[in-house]
C-alpha cells in the first residue's frame, strides 16, 4: 500500500508539474490560453504539494493579470511571495514581488505596490532576460504609480530604468512601452521638445516589429502632444494610423485623442460626440476629467442646461475618484513614513558611523603629528644637549691645557735661560745677559701672577661670605626683594668671574626663574634655606633641580649632582 500511495502521489505531482509549465510556456504569447489550462486544473494542483500550489498562485495571478482580470484579494500571492522570499530562486522572487506590486495596483494600494515592486528591482538578474523582462515591468508599474500621484521625476527615473532592463532582456514590446512612458513623463514635465522624440523613437520599433497596434497606441499619444504644441497638421498624420486596440482603456484613448483635435480645431460637436463616447470605455477619474471638458465646450456653445447636467455627473466622479485617492494616497503614504523611518534610522546610524570615524582619524592624525613632533623635540633637545655637553668639555680642556701648557712653557723657559746663563757666562755680553736675566724675572712674576689670582679669586669668594647681600640671603627671617637679588647677582660675577654671564653663554635656553635656583646654589644656600625665601616647597626645589641638571647635562642626575656641578662652574 505504500510503494501504491507512493507511486501515485509522485504521478500527481509529475501531472501538476505539466500542467504549470505548459501553462507558464503559453503566458506570453497565449495567456487565455494558459488562464483556461489553469482553471480547468485547479482542483488537481491544488491536491497537490505546497510547491505546486504556490506555483498555481503565481501563473494563475500572472494570468489574470494579462488577461485584464481585476484582482480583488491578495491573500494567495501574498503567501506565495512571503514563502519565495525566504527560500526561492531569483526568478520565483522576482515575479511573485512583481505580481504582488500588481495586485496591490488593481487594490488601489500604492504604497504597498511600491514596496512589491522595489523588492522585484533588487532581485539580481545575473544576466538573465527573464529576470530582467521582470524588472522591467516591475520598474514600468513603479512609474505608473508615480504618475498617478504626480511624482513625475520619480516616474521618468522608474521608466528609465525599465528601458534598461527591457534591453538587457531583449524584451522589444517593453522597450516600446518604455520608451513611450519615458516620452509621457517628460511631458508631463513640460518637456515636450525631449519628449518627441522618445515617443517617435517607440513608433519606429513598434513598426519595425509589425505590431500595429502598439504602434497605433504610440501614434494616437503622440499626436495630443503635437496639439499641445499646435502642430495640428502632424497631429492629424499621427492619428490616421490603424485603429486597433481591444482593451477599455486604449478605446477610450483614442476618443479623447480625437476629441482633444476637433476641440483644437474648431469642430466642437465633434468634440463633445467623441468625449462622451469616450466616456462608455472610461474609469471614473477618466470621466471625471471628460465631463471636465464636455462643460467647457457645451458653455462655448452656449448649451448651459446641458454642461449643468454634466456638471453635476463631474461632481458625482469627483467624490468617488477623491475616496479612491485618499486611500491610495493614505496606503502610499503609510509606506512613505515607513521608508523615511528607516531611512531616517540608517542615516542616523550612518551618520554616527561617520562622525566616528572622523573622530578617529582626526584623534590618529593628531596622535601621529604630536608623535613626530615629540620625536623631533627629542631628538632636537637631545643634539642641544651633546652639543652642550661637548662644548663645556672642550671648554675645560682648552682651559686646562692652555694653563698647564703656559706653565709648562714657562718653567722650560726659565730652565732654558737659566741654563744658557750659567753655561755662557763668560761669552755672553752683558746686554744678553740683562736681557736674560730679565726674561726670566718677568716669566716667575707671570706664575706669582697667576697664584696671586688663584689667591684673589679665593679672597672674592671670602670676601663675599662678609657682603650684607650675602648675610641677607642666608638670614632666615628676612625677605630678599628683587633689588636685593640684582646686587647678589653682581657680587657673585664679581666673586666668581662672571659667574651668570658664562652660565647664559653656554646655557642660552635658561629661564629667570631657572638662573635664580642657579644663584641661589651658587650662593651657598640649602633646598631648605632656598624654601624659607621663595614659594618653593621642598620637594618642589628638589625637582627642579633635577630638572635642570637633566636640561644641562642631558642625562639623569640628583638634586646634590646638580649643586656639585653649579659651584664647581
Amino acid at each position: 500500500m505504500l510503494l501504491c500511495t507512493t507511486f501515485f502521489s509522485c504521478r500527481d505531482g509529475g501531472r501538476a508539474e505539466g500542467i504549470l509549465r505548459t501553462a507558464d510556456s503559453l503566458m506570453e504569447e497565449h495567456p487565455d490560453s494558459a488562464l483556461a489550462i489553469l482553471k480547468r486544473d485547479s482542483l488537481e494542483i491544488c491536491r497537490s504539494g505546497k510547491d505546486f500550489r504556490l506555483w498555481y498562485a503565481l501563473s494563475r495571478t500572472e494570468a489574470d493579470d494579462k488577461c485584464y482580470i481585476l484582482h480583488v484579494s491578495d491573500s494567495a500571492i501574498r503567501i506565495a511571495a512571503g514563502c519565495y522570499d525566504s527560500y526561492g530562486s531569483a526568478l520565483q522572487r522576482v515575479r511573485a514581488d512583481y505580481l504582488l506590486g500588481r495586485v496591490y495596483c488593481d487594490m488601489h494600494l500604492y504604497g504597498h505596490a511600491l514596496t512589491s515592486f522595489n523588492k522585484a528591482i533588487a532581485v539580481d538578474a545575473e544576466n538573465d532576460s527573464v529576470i530582467n523582462r521582470y524588472k522591467a515591468r516591475a520598474a514600468t508599474w513603479a512609474g505608473y504609480v508615480y504618475e498617478v500621484e504626480g511624482l513625475h521625476k520619480d516616474a521618468l527615473r522608474y521608466n528609465k530604468l525599465a528601458y534598461g532592463y527591457a534591453k538587457k532582456a531583449g524584451a522589444q514590446v517593453t522597450e516600446i512601452y518604455s520608451l513611450r512612458d519615458i516620452g509621457r513623463s517628460y511631458s508631463y514635465l513640460k518637456q515636450n521638445n525631449t519628449a518627441i522624440p522618445y515617443y517617435r523613437q517607440a513608433a519606429k520599433k513598434a513598426k519595425s516589429i509589425d505590431d500595429a497596434n502598439l504602434y497605433n497606441m504610440v501614434m494616437e499619444e503622440l499626436a495630443g502632444i503635437y496639439i499641445e504644441e499646435g502642430r495640428l497638421d502632424e497631429a492629424y498624420a499621427a492619428l490616421n494610423t490603424p485603429f486597433l486596440a481591444m482593451t477599455d482603456k486604449d478605446i477610450s484613448s483614442h476618443y479623447y485623442v480625437w476629441a482633444y483635435y476637433f476641440e483644437h480645431t474648431g469642430q466642437l460637436d465633434s468634440a463633445v460626440a467623441y468625449n462622451k463616447r469616450g466616456m462608455i470605455y472610461s474609469n471614473n477619474t477618466e470621466k471625471r476629467d471628460a465631463c471636465q471638458d464636455l462643460i467647457r465646450i457645451l458653455n462655448k456653445q452656449g448649451k448651459r442646461d446641458e454642461a449643468m447636467e454634466y456638471y453635476e455627473k463631474y461632481s458625482v466622479y469627483s467624490d468617488s475618484v477623491e475616496a479612491s485617492e485618499l486611500k491610495e494616497t493614505s496606503d502610499m503614504l503609510s509606506q512613505v513614513e515607513k521608508s523615511i523611518d528607516v531611512e531616517r534610522k540608517n542615516a542616523a546610524l550612518a551618520s554616527s558611523q561617520l562622525r566616528l570615524a572622523a573622530v578617529m582619524s582626526i584623534l590618529v592624525v593628531v596622535v601621529v603629528i604630536a608623535s613626530v613632533a615629540l620625536l623631533g623635540m627629542y631628538l632636537k633637545r637631545k643634539r642641544k644637549q651633546r652639543e652642550q655637553l661637548e662644548r663645556v668639555r672642550r671648554y675645560r680642556l682648552e682651559r686646562s691645557m692652555k694653563e698647564k701648557q703656559r706653565a709648562q712653557q714657562n718653567k722650560e723657559r726659565i730652565a732654558l735661560l737659566e741654563n744658557e746663563l750659567t753655561a755662557s757666562n763668560q761669552t755672553l755680553s752683558e746686554l744678553r745677559q740683562e736681557l736674560i736675566r730679565n726674561e726670566a724675572e718677568m716669566l716667575k712674576y707671570k706664575d706669582a701672577l697667576t697664584a696671586f689670582e688663584q689667591k684673589h679669586g679665593e679672597l672674592l669668594v671670602a670676601d663675599l661670605a662678609d657682603t650684607d647681600v650675602y648675610k641677607l640671603y642666608h638670614d632666615p627671617i628676612a625677605k630678599p626683594t628683587s633689588a636685593d637679588y640684582h646686587m647678589l647677582v653682581e657680587a657673585l660675577n664679581k666673586a666668581y668671574g662672571d659667574f651668570t654671564l658664562r652660565l647664559k653663554e653656554f646655557y642660552p635656553d635658561i629661564r629667570s626663574n631657572e638662573m635664580w635656583i642657579c644663584c641661589m646654589v651658587k650662593a651657598g644656600l640649602t633646598s631648605k634655606e632656598i624654601c624659607n625665601i621663595s614659594s618653593y616647597s621642598y620637594s618642589s626645589i628638589g625637582m627642579a633641580k633635577v630638572r635642570l641638571y637633566g636640561k644641562m647635562l642631558g642625562k639623569k642626575g640628583s638634586s646634590r649632582d646638580f649643586d656639585t656641578f653649579i659651584r664647581d662652574f
